[in-house]
């Protein structure tokens, strides 16, 4: 059964034949990736400025022309419809890679309930959800003629599915050099406070507890990982930042804004411990402007003028273009930049499999009641009082 006929995400074949599944040195899953969407292998040397994209994209140990030595990051903005979410798994793809001297990188897709962009890689993704939960799967088609909801087990969609007890255990124990992984954030915040407390960045007044919004969870994952490790070259892609760190933020009853400060400052250290955080939406104005001071790359795709003044950015000090080019760019087009150089390029469509959607709901678990395991007190010899 081919891609273009396969009729539900139960049918997709899990690319198990891999070197990086089977830890040999047959064809990677990054090499599988680019040949099943026609993804070519990343030229550093075709670029004139190699600080734009190979130094965004291409991680060296040291400081070399290409790269800055450690994690980078972008700030990634397009309307929708401008293929967003294509490119990064684009550029996902190209980071699981391993290009002469450049490492493969374990790459973190940030995945939400409600949403399946990252379906396109399922046959190759490692699905991480939170042991804390019980999981409900659903495909769901919103086909006019043809609309229904069937309950799945991932385990028939993806290749890998593993469960983790706290943003530590993710880090350390799941994360593999050269996958994709799929994250589900843990809405009991399993572990989150805990690291705050032996975080040298410790403040009083700031906890995390499950009452928090759930995308409160990825400061405790730039915690972990920042603080403890394991540290492989990793790269969080970030989609719908304005939910993430929203410029709204506000000293509310969760401490968003404190938090959104916490992560600002890990954001800042990820570079030192070789984490790269790369962040989209529609507009960065919904982004909170703490954090997009602090990006050194941009993105804009087509559809959305390029800035061609510094005052329009936050964060930067001067803009190399002095003309609108990305407006009437055709989907699949954008432009890299920094505040020295930019460059045109174009990824390929990453079509999805199927028209379905997976829908992943995640509910905390019940506490067991210790009467029901047998163990009473009369079974310990024990008299009740």
């Amino acid at each position: 059964m081919t891609w273009n006929t396969v009729e539900t995400l139960t049918d997709l074949d899990p690319r198990e034949n891999t070197g990086t599944y089977l830890g040999t040195s047959r064809h990677t899953d990054a090499q599988s990736i680019r040949r099943k969407f026609g993804i070519p292998e990343l030229d550093v040397e075709q670029f004139d400025y190699p600080s734009v994209i190979p130094g965004c994209l291409c991680k060296a140990a040291d400081n070399s022309a290409f790269s800055p030595g450690g994690g980078t990051d972008a700030l990634i903005e397009g309307p929708m419809g401008a293929g967003k979410s294509t490119f990064l798994k684009t550029i996902g793809a190209h980071l699981m890679d391993s290009v002469g001297r450049f490492p493969s990188e374990a790459v973190v897709w940030r995945a939400s309930e409600s949403r399946s962009e990252w379906i396109s890689f399922a046959p190759w993704a490692k699905v991480c959800l939170p042991s804390s939960c019980e999981v409900e799967a659903m495909v769901v088609s919103t086909s006019e003629g043809d609309a229904y909801r069937r309950a799945v087990r991932l385990e028939d969609v993806v290749r890998e599915v593993v469960y983790y007890d706290d943003p530590m255990d993710l880090c350390q124990n799941h994360l593999e050099s050269g996958k994709f992984h799929v994250v589900y954030p843990d809405p009991q915040m399993t572990g989150c406070q805990d690291l705050y407390e032996r975080s040298p960045k410790r403040k009083d007044g700031l906890e995390f507890s499950p009452d928090d919004p759930v995308n409160h969870w990825w400061v405790g994952f730039l915690l972990a990982r920042v603080e403890h490790g394991s540290f492989i070259w990793t790269a969080l892609l970030a989609d719908e930042i304005g939910d993430m760190i929203p410029q709204s933020a506000s000293k509310d009853q969760f401490a968003s804004y404190q938090k959104v400060e916490l992560y600002r400052d890990l954001f800042i250290d990820s570079r030192k411990y070789k984490l790269s955080v790369y962040h989209a939406g529609q507009n960065a104005e919904d982004a909170h402007e703490k954090v997009k001071r602090k990006h050194r790359w941009r993105v804009t795709l087509n559809g959305r003028a390029n800035p061609t003044r510094a005052s329009q950015v936050v964060g930067v000090n001067r803009v190399p273009m002095y003309k609108d080019l990305t407006s009437d760019m055709p989907t699949g087009r954008g432009l890299f930049w920094t505040e020295t150089n930019f460059a045109a390029f174009a990824w390929p469509n990453i079509p999805k499999p199927t028209e379905e959607e997976l829908r992943v709901h995640l509910t905390p678990k019940v506490p067991s009641d210790p009467a029901d395991s047998g163990d009473s007190a009369e079974s310990e010899g024990v008299v009740s009082l």
